[in-house]
């Protein structure tokens, strides 16, 4: 079927894995599914007979699977309420992903797969279980998402030509998505649709703030250990995306205050 689909993955999980215990790896996994399903339910919430507050998933739009450190998003359909839907979806778990979990990479497309899920069980604790999605669109969306050099996810051509441009203006006037020149694993640049990382601009503690923050996101799971450099490259060109978004005093006071020679 046609559809928007969307792959993410974790950066840096093959280290995360080897330096980490499997209580550690198991709280961290568990905190990527608890910000796509918010993600997914439209952060809309509920309580508990517990008295916990989970996502609320009778809200739900948009299909997710996790498989092992890669996060597939895709829509029911092609149309361009269906396209609203992912960008809420991937907008949510692309920020609160950067602040809270895991460092990502991803890319939405509109292309073609399929999924026909099911299990077999035959009694003897024992289940055959076939979760294969497949499709261009699935590997379009993947080898896009690898593509890029820095923590962040972009739509691509193909999803933006499926919809109205004032659909994709809209989305920029609210903050969702902008347009940047991102970086490239070949050492190409590209300006491309990006999801923002916040809404509004930081200031200069507040990106200092968040800059250490992606410091932690990249490094906290090392364990002392020395990141690989196309690992700091990445976390170097997202500190660099978040610049992007950077209001220094310097301009702010140019623009408050009048010019003495006027």
């Amino acid at each position: 079927m046609k559809t928007f689909i969307a792959f993410f993955d974790v950066l840096g999980f093959k280290e995360f894995i080897y330096n980490n215990e499997m209580d550690y790896a198991q709280r961290m996994f568990g905190n990527l599914i608890r910000d796509s399903q918010s993600a997914v339910s439209g952060e809309k919430y509920i309580k508990t007979n517990s008295g916990m507050v989970v996502p609320d998933m009778e809200h739900q739009k948009v299909n997710c699977l996790h498989v092992s450190d890669s996060i597939i998003f895709w829509s029911k359909s092609d149309t361009e309420e269906d396209f609203l839907e992912m960008v809420k979806a991937c907008y949510s778990f692309y920020w609160r992903s950067l602040q809270t979990s895991f460092p990502l990479r991803g890319c939405l497309i509109h292309g073609e797969i399929d999924f026909k899920p099911f299990t077999i069980d035959n009694g003897n604790e024992s289940k055959f279980y076939n979760y294969s999605l497949f499709g261009k669109g699935l590997i379009e969306s993947y080898l896009k998402a690898e593509s890029i050099n820095y923590a962040g996810c972009y739509i691509d051509d193909s999803a933006i030509k499926n919809v109205e441009d004032s659909t994709i203006n809209n989305l920029i006037y609210e903050q969702k998505i902008c347009l940047y020149k991102i970086p490239f694993k070949n050492g190409t640049f590209s300006y491309e649709h990006v999801f923002r990382p916040l809404k509004g601009e930081h200031n200069d503690v507040s990106f200092r703030n968040s800059a250490n923050g992606i410091k932690r996101l990249f490094t906290d799971h090392m364990k002392g250990k020395e990141l690989p450099e196309s690992v700091k490259l990445k976390m170097n060109n997202t500190i660099d995306f978040l610049e992007y978004f950077r209001e220094t005093r310097t301009e702010l006071k140019s623009t408050e205050e009048p010019n003495e020679d006027q």
